[in-house]
């Protein structure tokens, strides 16, 4: 409810749920594929590293991810 009243007018809920799950699809191919890299530099994983990259990512994502998803929804919806 807060990302509603921070937005610009016109963007629903839908349209921050659609920002907010494109981002972490994106940190979770992220995460994957450091956490890829890493087991075969290493050969193994360990727990700490695969939630804190994980978490980093998804909140990366959606930070970065989300925002471009709310302006190409934006640039949609002006152009109907």
């Amino acid at each position: 409810m807060t990302g509603v009243a921070l937005c610009p007018s016109g963007v629903d809920r839908r349209t921050l749920l659609r920002g907010a799950a494109a981002g972490g699809v994106w940190g979770l191919v992220v995460a994957t594929a450091l956490l890829g890299l890493s087991f075969y530099q290493c050969g193994t994983l360990c727990l700490g590293q695969i939630v804190d990259t994980a978490a980093l990512s998804v909140a990366s994502g959606i930070v970065g991810i989300g925002p471009l998803v709310l302006l190409r929804r934006a640039e949609q919806t002006s152009a109907k």
